[in-house]
């Protein structure tokens, strides 16, 4: 942990935001007593939804698209509309995305693709419109928008793919911070990615995030929340291998989506995440979906998002459809 980069001030980045372009608002929810979809074939099939995220209020899925940076709403009964068409100055990619129900806020991690730039934009899921866009090269030159997670007090985790950072968002005060620094978090082998999922533990004491690396472990690190020099690399058993992308916690467990064999990891402690039992199974009965991006909770239920994102990030095309499905819990029984 480099102590000089945890001790400063956080710096204000925020660019104010009022109004959006194609934006429309959480109203208009579904009848709660619909139960959710078992899955939601996305009719752009060109959108490539790396990442999405489910809100309880409105029972609306918010997906990000790594080939048009916008942000489409899938609501219970499947209506789609686009909550946010991505800004007109430059090609953009949206990735890792978290929503903050007791904040009524959507976080998503976007990259202009023409100059690199990596923002952090903060929505106002009741006004619908984008309220903040934090730019992470004021904080750290190179630094890159993974994925994206809130603790209990509504602050932001950000992964980094390509350092060895974690950073820290606040959007009450317009403010982005390195918050952890350490080797753990390096990428190894000869993939390019390092840090890739993140989430926080149900109980707020841990920052978890998962490692897309080729080479040597950890698959996963472990950050205290209250101390991020407190880094470890957590033993599962067996060991955790593959490419591990976009993770949640439902029930106490931490379920990952591994991107590559197609398969969810299912991880389970009684250490508080020092160590952890790991369970892998085809996200549908018997049948694994290769280029499942993330997993989500959902009114009880884990869904996974398929978007083929290797290929894209690799200049191959990906292979549709794209779709947001439930998981078969039953086969980690």
């Amino acid at each position: 942990m480099d102590a000089a980069r945890s001790s400063r001030a956080p710096i204000l980045v925020g660019l104010v935001v009022v109004g959006c372009i194609g934006c429309t608002g959480s109203s208009g929810s579904t009848d709660a007593a619909e139960p959710l979809k078992d899955e939601y074939l996305l009719s752009d099939q060109t959108l490539v939804p790396e990442s999405g995220s489910f809100d309880p209020t409105s029972r609306s899925f918010y997906v990000s698209s790594a080939t048009k940076g916008d942000i489409t709403r899938v609501q219970a009964d499947g209506t789609e509309s686009i909550f946010f068409a991505a800004p007109s100055d430059g090609e953009w990619r949206s990735l890792g995305t978290v929503v903050d129900d007791s904040a009524r806020r959507l976080w998503v991690c976007a990259q202009r693709l023409s100059d690199e730039t990596q923002e952090i934009w903060v929505f106002d899921l009741e006004a619908g419109a984008r309220e903040l866009a934090l730019n992470l090269a004021d904080v750290e030159a190179g630094s890159t928008c993974n994925d994206i997670a809130v603790d209990g007090e509504g602050l932001a985790y950000i992964s980094d793919s390509e350092n060895p950072r974690v950073y820290r968002a606040d959007a009450d005060m317009a403010t982005v911070e390195t918050w952890a620094d350490d080797p753990l978090l390096s990428p190894t082998g000869a993939a390019f990615f390092g840090g890739n999922g993140i989430a926080v533990a149900e109980d707020d004491r841990y920052v978890i995030v998962s490692k897309t690396s080729s080479g040597a472990p950890p698959r996963l690190v472990r950050i205290a929340r209250e101390d991020p020099a407190d880094l470890v690399a957590i033993v599962t058993t067996p060991e955790l291998g593959g490419f591990a992308d976009g993770m949640t916690f439902l029930d106490g467990d931490l379920y990952i989506a591994m991107v590559g064999a197609g398969n969810v990891a299912r991880l389970r402690t009684g250490d508080d995440w020092a160590t952890a039992a790991l369970l892998v199974e085809p996200p549908t009965p018997e049948v694994s979906v290769p280029g499942i991006s993330t997993v989500r909770a959902a009114e009880g239920a884990l869904y996974a998002i398929y978007s083929d994102i290797t290929k894209v990030l690799t200049g191959l095309e990906p292979v549709p459809p794209f779709r947001i499905f439930k998981v078969d819990l039953g086969s980690f029984e």
